[in-house]
Parts: C-alpha cells; structure tokens; sequence
C-alpha cells in the first residue's frame, strides 16, 4: 500500500524548526533544549500527532509483526478467533501483538497509538462503545494497513471477515417459533453496533415472517457490551418482571457473555428453562454441551474467520499497490439446538404453528 509523507513536515513548519530539531525533541534527545522539547511535545499533543508507522517500519525495514485488537481476553469467540489469526501468521513468519481493549474507545485508541510505531499491520475488531472511528480512519489514510474482522467499520475501504449475523439470528428465532414460543425477546450489546443490528433485523424478519407478535418491551440493548454481569442482570430483570401473560417465553441472547450471563440469571433465579424461557444465543464458549440444561447456541466460525482475515491482512502487506478491489468474507454460523431450548415435541409444534395460521387468516 502506498504511504503519504510523514506529519512531521508540517510540525516543523508551523514552529519555525528544523524537521531534525522537531524529531529530536520527539525523541527526548539531549541536543535538544528543555525549552524546545517543551514546545514541540505540547504541539504535538495540539494537533493529536501520531508518527507515521511507515516511515518508521521503513526505518526497520519492517519488524514483521502484527497488532491485534480484541474485546476481552477472555471471550472464548475472542481466543479462538486469535488462535486461527496467529497459525497463519506464524506460518509466515510474523509474530503478534495483542491489545484489549475491554470495550472501551479510550482504550482502544491508546492501543492504536501503542501499536502504530510497532507493527506492519493490524487486525481490528471495534469496540463496543466506539460510535466515531476516526480514529482508525486517521491511521489508515496515513498508510497503515488494517483489516477487520466481526466488528467491522464500512466507512473504511478495505477487507473485512465476519459472520452472518442477520442468517444466524433469522434461524434462531424460527427455532424458537417452532418450539411454540409466541413471545421472543431479543437481548444485544451495545445498540451502535452493526453486528447487534444486523442480528436484531434477522430476528425481526422471523417474527414477521410468522406473523408474530414483536413488542419493544421485549428488545434490551447493553450499551457497555455486558462486559458486567450487573448489565445482563438489569435487561433480565426488566423481562422477568413483566406481567407473566406479557413476558418472554423465548429469548434470543446476541452477545457471547450476554448469553452466558442470561443463562446463568435464570438457573439463580430458578427459571425453568425451557418450560418457562427457551433459550438460545450466539455464543462460542466451550463445554455448553454439558451444561445443565445443555445450551442451545448460535456458533460462529472464530477460528476460520480469524484464518480468514489473516489472509486479508498478508495480502496487503504483500501487495505493492493498493487492491482494485476489497473483499468482504461472509461466514455462516452453524446453530446448534440442545436442551436450553427445544420445549415442544414436534407434534405440538406443528400444532402450535398451525393455530398461528389459522388466527393470521382471520385477521385477513
């Protein structure tokens, strides 16, 4: 990929230095007087100064390694997404960086500044409370190469590797519908996410497509993510608290803690699942085979499409000039019915659905 010159220049005019004097005094070196540093350093901070990573990965010919943005360390989706990531690389020879951001914008652009000046290129899966991504945009128009990957920012031209959301949340809530579940709620993370989005509109498109009841009170958003359980907790006691004939008795949870959390709220507060809530949720974390009730999920393909996206990245790096075109890599994931939320035979389900049709006649 091609680089614009570094900033630097700019830096130097404006203050009526030397580029060498202004980069020195970046340096903290001892040519440079206190007085200087000082005024460099403070107009620095002004203008949000981030040193080119080209120029100086071109400096050190490269270090072959690569920066990876996750949410949390330990999101089972997370580490196996990073596994497939680091496989590939490794095979390439590139080591890996990797920055938690625990869903937050601070601290993901505190990574980005961190990684810059250290690594070829980055992987990025955006946080959960970043609304503006300018700075991502920022660092790419500076030339370093970024791909992301589930969490994705569509105002950046370039690859990106995710599930499909919308597929994986229609074929949950069908589940549910057949099952005889009349009333879904829907449980996200944070509402500016277009994966929650994405996940919100499937499950959406499946009750229209039975014609069945949507109501808002049955729709939470945990804007931090639910990185706390206390975040899952609330949402769940706002469903649990409706008035029994008015309350969910089926729930799709789309975040892979969230889902955990929700299951483990029910079992506290001693919920019958499936009798009372049929649960299921996109979720990644291992052994919900063995749970008690075993757990029905929505599984996504983390470490193909951390392979996935490696490839992306390697392709840029190995790239002279900048692609004709970017691919966006859509992977389906599979879902996986337990005991969670399979509470009718067939029989009654078929009977279930059958009433639907008959009173969706009479309405028309």
């Amino acid at each position: 990929m091609k680089f614009e010159p570094v900033t630097i220049k700019q830096m130097a005019r404006d203050l009526n230095l030397g580029i060498s004097t202004v980069s020195r005094a970046l340096h903290d070196s001892h040519e440079i007087s206190e007085e200087t540093k000082k005024r460099v350093v403070a107009y620095a901070r002004k203008l949000n100064y981030i040193p080119n990573p080209i120029a100086l990965s071109l400096r050190a010919k490269r270090n072959r390694s690569i920066g990876i943005l996750i949410s949390q360390f330990n999101n089972p989706f997370c580490s196996q997404v990073v596994h497939g990531m680091e496989s590939a690389f490794y095979k390439e020879g590139y080591q890996v960086s990797i920055v938690q951001t625990n869903e937050s914008t601070e601290k993901e652009a505190k990574a980005l500044q961190y990684l810059s000046s250290r690594v070829d290129g980055l992987l990025v899966s955006i946080s959960s409370e970043t609304k503006n991504t300018d700075h991502f945009k920022d660092l790419y128009e500076k030339g370093m190469p970024i791909v992301f990957y589930d969490r994705v920012c569509r105002d950046i031209q370039t690859h990106m590797t995710l599930s499909d959301n919308y597929r994986g949340a229609y074929e949950a809530t069908r589940h549910l519908l057949a099952q005889g579940c009349t009333r879904i709620g829907f449980l996200g993370g944070a509402a500016t996410q277009p994966i929650v989005q994405e996940r919100k509109a499937g499950y959406i498109t499946a009750l229209q497509d039975a014609a069945a009841t949507i109501d808002e009170k049955w729709i939470h958003y945990l804007p931090k993510g639910g990185v706390h359980y206390v975040e899952t907790e609330v949402a769940m006691d706002r469903l649990m608290r409706l008035p029994k004939s008015k309350r969910p008795d089926g729930l799709l949870t789309c975040w892979d803690k969230v889902t955990a959390d929700a299951y483990r709220y029910l079992r506290r507060h001693e919920i019958s699942m499936p009798d009372e809530v049929a649960l299921i949720g996109f979720s990644n974390f291992p052994l919900t085979d063995f749970m008690t009730p075993s757990l029905s999920v929505v599984q996504q393909q983390s470490e193909k499409l951390g392979e996935v996206a490696a490839g992306q990245l390697l392709a840029l790096l190995q790239s002279k000039r900048k692609p004709a075109r970017f691919q966006t890599e859509v992977l389906m994931p599979e879902i996986i019915i337990r005991e969670s939320s399979t509470r009718l035979n067939a029989d009654r389900a078929q009977r279930e659905q059958s009433k639907r049709r008959i009173k969706n006649i009479k309405r028309g």
